[in-house]
């Protein structure tokens, strides 16, 4: 077999893979299984992405109509390139996904979606806090991440990938959530004035 037809033929095997892993956060999105390694972050990379077709960002969020949607990783990327690569060919809602992988240092405040890892859990309030009067979805995946005002936090129970969404902290960033999305979360508030 040549290298082309390799590359080819793996190319199409990360594209199918994405695919699957989409179409199961679609018809079953609050909860899939991560039984085997390395199934976690694929997972959770195709709930970012079902997630920005559930929010609805304020007016003006976006410089123009074919601006990227911006999906911000801060800290240490879990996620794998090609999987990230394959998320870059997508479009939300007419705009092209834009995938950063961004230092704590870095300026946020013109991503979309700002994803908190848990390698990052010490400064993950900071961050939320940085981002105070953007309209940036945060999503975390450490414990109390939404109670803190985060706006989405991962959870993981018994092996599978669950989520509890802030609505209070969605609607301090203008972010409008679907009510689709609301019935599958477990619902948290925080104590932000």
């Amino acid at each position: 077999m040549t290298t082309g037809r390799r590359l080819r033929r793996s190319s199409c095997l990360v594209v199918s893979c994405f695919t699957l892993v989409c179409w199961l956060c679609c018809t079953t999105p609050q909860a899939l299984s991560t039984n085997g390694e390395g199934v976690e972050y694929p997972v959770k990379l195709a709930f970012l992405y079902n997630f920005s077709k559930f929010i609805e960002w304020p007016a003006g969020s976006f410089r123009s109509p074919r601006a990227p949607l911006t999906i911000c990783i801060v800290g240490r990327d879990p996620f794998s390139p090609e999987i990230e690569g394959d998320l870059r060919t997508r479009m939300v809602g007419g705009h092209p996904v834009e995938v950063l992988t961004l230092k704590l240092s870095d300026v946020l405040q013109g991503c979309h979606m700002v994803f908190i890892p848990a390698t990052e859990k010490d400064q993950a309030g900071r961050i939320v806090g940085n981002l105070k009067g953007s309209s940036a979805l945060t999503v975390g995946e450490t414990e109390g991440f939404a109670v803190l005002g985060g706006i989405i936090n991962f959870t993981v129970e018994g092996n599978k990938v669950h989520f509890e969404v802030n609505p209070l902290a969605a609607q301090r960033a203008g972010l409008k959530i679907s009510s689709k999305l609301l019935s599958l979360a477990k619902i948290v508030k925080d104590n932000a004035p």
